[in-house]
C-alpha cells in the first residue's frame, strides 16, 4: 500500500498493531487467569461445603436408619434445604452410585453416578472434584463431592455441582472493562506513536524538499534544523556536503565555460565522440559546418542554470567574435546532435570512414576532401579521459589555405611573365647592340630608346610592387581629414582628360549637391580614381564615354564613388579575382599594365575602412564601385 512509503505511517502503523498485538494478549492471558482463579476458587468452595455437609449429623442418621433408599423423605428435604442455602445443585449417591435425591432432578430418572471422576475420587480420597458437560443443564459444570460414611458402613458420597455459566456471567462485566480499557490504551498508543512519527518525519519532508530543490539546482539555499538528533546531524552533514557540491560544481562549470571559450574560439570544427561514434561535445563552428543550430545539451556545461547561461552566452559571444568564423555548407535545421551517431550529423561516407579507419587502427588518420565547395581537412585521432575511450575529430577549412596557395602559384606565373617580356626584349636589344647596331648612328639610338622604355617599365613594376608590399604591411603614412567629394573625384579625372581626348572618350562627372565630406586620404583616394579611369579608358572603345558619380548610402554613414564605363567588360570567372596582384584577364593581357593597380587600389579602399567591387557584363562594359567613410561618422 502507498502509505507505507511514508515513515510516518510506517511507525504509526507498526506501533499500533504492536501495541494491538500486546493489548490483546495481555488482556486475553488476563481474563484466563482470572478466569482460571475464580474456577479454582468455586471448586475449593464447593469442595469445603461438600466437606461440611458430607459431616452433618442429621446425614449420617439418616443414613444409618433409613439406609439411604431413593426416594426417601428426609434426603431429599435435607439436599433441597442445602440447595436452597448455598444457591448450587446438591446430590445424594450411594456407595454404588446409585442417586438417593437431587435438588433439581428427581432421582428415579438419573441413570448411575458410579462413572463420574468425582465420585471415584471421593470413594478412595474422601473428596474429588472434576468439570464436565452435564447431561441435565447441557452445559459445562463444576462438580465437587465429599465421601458420607458412618463407622463400619459403606460410605454414601454427597455431591455439590454449578454450572459455568453463572461464573462467565460474574466474569462479563470484568471482560468488558478490560477490553475497554485495551481499547482506549491502544488508541494512546496510536495517538502517541502519530505525534512521534509525525516530529521524526517532518525534518525529513523537509530535507527532501530542500534535497529536490537542490537536485533542480539551487544550491544558493541552506538547511536550518538546529536539533540535537539523527535528523539535525543528518542537516549538517547535508549542509556540508551541499557547500562541497557548489563549490564542486562552481569549478566544474567554470573548466566546462572555459573549454567551451576555447572550442569555440577556433577556427576548426570539433567533435568529440565516444567509443562507439556518438557525438558527446562539439563546438559552433563545427555545427555551422554541418548546418545545424545548437541546442544547450550540446554544449559542455556545469550543474547550475546561471553558469550554463553564462557559459552559453560566453561560447555564443566568442564564437561570433572569431576573425575568421566557418561558413554553413549545408541547411540541416535545429536540433540536438548529443548521442547521435557521426554519420546522421556530418552525412558524408568520407569524414566517417576516415573516423573508422582511426578507430579500427588506434591511431591518427586523416584525409583532404572536396565538401560542400569547401576543401576540408578531416583528422580523427583517438584519447582517453575519465576513464573511457572516446575519439576527436577535426575539420579543417582550407579552402582559404588553398586560395591562397593559387593565388602565389598564380602571382609566381603572373610575375615571371611580366619579368620575361621586357627582360627577353632587352636581351634582344643587347645582344643586336652588341652585333653590330651599337656602331650603327641610326639604330643605336633607336635601341637605346627601346631598352630605357624597358627599364622604365621594370622600374614602375618594382616600385609599384613595394608600394603595394607597404601598404599591406601598414608602413604607408595616410593623412586622413575630412575632405570634399568633389576634391577627390575631379583631381584625378583632369588629369586623365589628355589621354581621353587622344581616345576620343568622354569623361563625365556627375556629383549630386550638398554630398557630405568623407574621411579620407585625399592623395591616396586620388590614386585609386585615376586607376580605375585609366583601365576603363584603356578597354573602352572610340567614341564611348565614362561616368563618374558619387551617391550616399541609404543609412548615411558612406559615400560610395562609381566608375561606369562601356568597354569590353570582365568575365564571369575572373571578377571574384581580378583585384589580385598580376592578375589579367586573357584580353587585358594585351593591353599591357603590370596588373598591380587594382591590388593598390583595394588595400588603399581597404585601408579607409571601404569596401571596393565590380559589377560587370562581358561585351557591355563595368562598374567599379568603392565606399569611403562620411566625415561625421568617421573621424
Amino acid at each position: 500500500m502507498t502509505f507505507f512509503r511514508s515513515i510516518r505511517w510506517r511507525i504509526v502503523v507498526s506501533f499500533t498493531i504492536l501495541a494491538a498485538v500486546l493489548s490483546v494478549g495481555l488482556a486475553s492471558v488476563f481474563l484466563v487467569q482470572v478466569q482460571k482463579k475464580s474456577l479454582e476458587q468455586v471448586r475449593k468452595q464447593l469442595t469445603t461445603d461438600a466437606r461440611l455437609l458430607a459431616g452433618d449429623d442429621d446425614l449420617r442418621a439418616g443414613l444409618t436408619a433409613a439406609r439411604w433408599q431413593a426416594g426417601d423423605v428426609e434426603p431429599a428435604r435435607l439436599v433441597r434445604a442445602w440447595s436452597e442455602l448455598l444457591n448450587v445443585r446438591v446430590t445424594l449417591l450411594r456407595a454404588d452410585g446409585t442417586v438417593v435425591a437431587d435438588s433439581k432432578v428427581d432421582p428415579l430418572s438419573m441413570v448411575n453416578q458410579s462413572e463420574q471422576p468425582e465420585f471415584r475420587e471421593a470413594l478412595t480420597g474422601g473428596a474429588g472434584s472434576s468439570l464436565r458437560i452435564s447431561r441435565t443443564p447441557g452445559s459445562d459444570v463444576l462438580y465437587a463431592a465429599a465421601a458420607v460414611a458412618p463407622s463400619g458402613e459403606p460410605p454414601g458420597v454427597l455431591r455439590l455441582s454449578t454450572p459455568l455459566a453463572e461464573i462467565d456471567a460474574a466474569l462479563a462485566q470484568l471482560r468488558f472493562t478490560v477490553l475497554a480499557a485495551a481499547l482506549l490504551a491502544l488508541v494512546g498508543v496510536a495517538a502517541l506513536a502519530f505525534w512521534v512519527a509525525e516530529g521524526t518525519a517532518r525534518p525529513f519532508r523537509r530535507l527532501i524538499r530542500w534535497a529536490a530543490s537542490m537536485a533542480q539546482g539551487e544550491l544558493s539555499a541552506r538547511f536550518e534544523l538546529s536539533s540535537p538528533d539523527e535528523a539535525g546531524q543528518l542537516a549538517r552533514v547535508f549542509n556540508r556536503m551541499k557547500d562541497r557540491l557548489e563549490a564542486q560544481v562552481a569549478r566544474v562549470a567554470r573548466e566546462r565555460e572555459r573549454l567551451t571559450s576555447v572550442l569555440d574560439t577556433l577556427v576548426d570544427g570539433v567533435f568529440i565522440l565516444d567509443s562507439e561514434g556518438r557525438v558527446r561535445l562539439c563546438n559552433l563552428v563545427a555545427a555551422r559546418m554541418v548546418g545545424i543550430e545548437l541546442q544547450k545539451s550540446d554544449f559542455a556545461r556545469g550543474g547550475r542554470d546561471g553558469a550554463e547561461e553564462e557559459a552559453t552566452n560566453a561560447a555564443r559571444e566568442a564564437a561570433s567574435n572569431a576573425p575568421t568564423p566557418a561558413p554553413q555548407f549545408s541547411p540541416a535545421g535545429s536540433r540536438s546532435l548529443r548521442g547521435q551517431p557521426l554519420a546522421q550529423v556530418v552525412r558524408d561516407h568520407r569524414i566517417v570512414d576516415i573516423w573508422q579507419t582511426c578507430h579500427e587502427d588506434g591511431k591518427q588518420a586523416e584525409g583532404i576532401i572536396q565538401w560542400h565547395e569547401r576543401t576540408i581537412r578531416a583528422i580523427a585521432l583517438p584519447f582517453v579521459a575519465g576513464g573511457s575511450d572516446g575519439y576527436i575529430v577535426l575539420l579543417q577549412d582550407m579552402t582559404e589555405l588553398h586560395r591562397l596557395e593559387r593565388v602565389r602559384r598564380d602571382f609566381v606565373s603572373n610575375i615571371s611573365h611580366e619579368l620575361r617580356t621586357p627582360l627577353a626584349s632587352l636581351r634582344a636589344l643587347t645582344e643586336t647592340l652588341r652585333d653590330g647596331a651599337l656602331d650603327d648612328p641610326a639604330a643605336a639610338p633607336r635601341f637605346l630608346d627601346r631598352i630605357e622604355t624597358e627599364v622604365d617599365a621594370l622600374t614602375q613594376m618594382v616600385q609599384e610592387l613595394l608600394e603595394l608590399s607597404r601598404i599591406e604591411s601598414g608602413q604607408v603614412p595616410f593623412r586622413f581629414r575630412p575632405v570634399p567629394v568633389s576634391e577627390i573625384v575631379l583631381a584625378p579625372v583632369e588629369r586623365m582628360q589628355p589621354l581621353a581626348a587622344r581616345e576620343q572618350i568622354d569623361l563625365v562627372v556627375d556629383l549630386p549637391p550638398r554630398l557630405p565630406r568623407v574621411y579620407a586620404d585625399a592623395e591616396r583616394v586620388h590614386q585609386v580614381i585615376a586607376n580605375l579611369v585609366h583601365n576603363a579608358l584603356k578597354f573602352s572603345p572610340e567614341g564611348a564615354s565614362i561616368n563618374i558619380s558619387a551617391s550616399v548610402e541609404p543609412r548615411g554613414d558612406q559615400v560610395t564613388i562609381s566608375v561606369i564605363d562601356t568597354g569590353i567588360g570582365i568575365p564571369a570567372q575572373d571578377r571574384d579575382r581580378i583585384f589580385e596582384r598580376f592578375y589579367k584577364t586573357d584580353r587585358a593581357r594585351a593591353s599591357g599594365g603590370t596588373g598591380l593597380g587594382l591590388a593598390i587600389a583595394k588595400h588603399i579602399v581597404q585601408a579607409h575602412g571601404g569596401h571596393i567591387w565590380v559589377d560587370s557584363v562581358e561585351n557591355r562594359g563595368s562598374r567599379f564601385s568603392f565606399t569611403l567613410t562620411v566625415a561625421g561618422n568617421g573621424g
